[in-house]
């Protein structure tokens, strides 16, 4: 196996000045392998400018809808690729604060309209010439999250692990309110609606990608049937866990 030796799993490789954004590296597959640094980020659309200083951000897939984008200006040398990710919000729009079910419930929603866009996430991920990579939204919580869970399941990352960063984006919020606070989304929030826009448990993740693997057999097989290719994931899988093409086979994991 190519690469360096898999240790102990790091702590989050969060970005400074850049909103709720993380290196999702040291995610674990089924065999134990561990998701290369610098290679892979998730956050919000703000965190774009400061993760082009810090890590020479090459590529972003940003999920957000133009008028999202309308305050956002990437630096000439990022190349963004637009995938608006749209889903109705109104089951989030309760009478008191949304519940894990509410989510659960906005995320099936943009979950299979997200399969070509997670496909196209993992070819990327194949290509180390265009990474890093962000993928951002709004927030970089909920779009964010089905994406990348959907490509990083389809690579072998085990559930436990999605889940964890999923309720990872409330910690962060929590220990800086004021950056959520400076973003378009939140300006018009009270304490209790930021809290409940940024806090969601990692079992709503989990829960949904287990619901989808029974419907569709596997996150690969739903991917595959959206366009994904078993040689790009193969070359994906060797680029950021360090896995030979040639000898690669995907395991599925709980």
């Amino acid at each position: 196996m190519d690469g360096p030796p898999q240790h102990r799993a790091p702590g989050p490789r969060v970005v400074p000045g850049a909103p709720n954004t993380r290196d999702l590296a040291g995610l674990r597959d089924s065999t134990g392998l561990r998701l290369r640094p610098g290679l892979l980020y998730r956050g919000a659309g703000a965190a774009i400018g400061p993760l082009a200083d810090h890590a020479a951000l090459r590529v972003v897939l940003d999920l957000r809808d133009r008028h999202e984008r309308a305050e956002t200006r990437p630096p000439r040398e990022v190349t963004v690729l637009s995938r608006p990710l749209v889903a109705d919000r109104s089951v989030l729009r309760t009478a008191g604060t949304p519940q894990p079910s509410h989510y659960l419930a906005y995320y099936h929603r943009p979950a299979l309209p997200a399969a070509p866009t997670a496909a196209e996430l993992v070819g990327i991920l194949a290509q180390p010439e265009r990474l890093p990579l962000l993928v951002c939204c709004s927030a970089g919580k909920d779009r964010t999250s089905v994406v990348c869970a959907l490509a990083l399941r389809a690579l072998g990352i085990r559930l436990a692990d999605l889940a964890r960063d999923h309720a990872l984006t409330g910690r962060l919020y929590r220990r800086d309110p004021a950056t959520a606070r400076q973003q378009p989304w939140a300006r018009d929030l009270g304490p209790r609606e930021l809290a409940a826009r940024t806090t969601t448990p990692g079992h709503t993740l989990r829960t949904l990608l287990s619901d989808l693997e029974r419907e569709h057999g596997s996150i690969e097989r739903l991917l595959t049937a959206h366009g994904l290719r078993p040689d790009t994931l193969r070359r994906a899988r060797h680029v950021v866990l360090g896995v030979r093409p040639m000898t690669a086979h995907h395991q599925e994991s709980t």
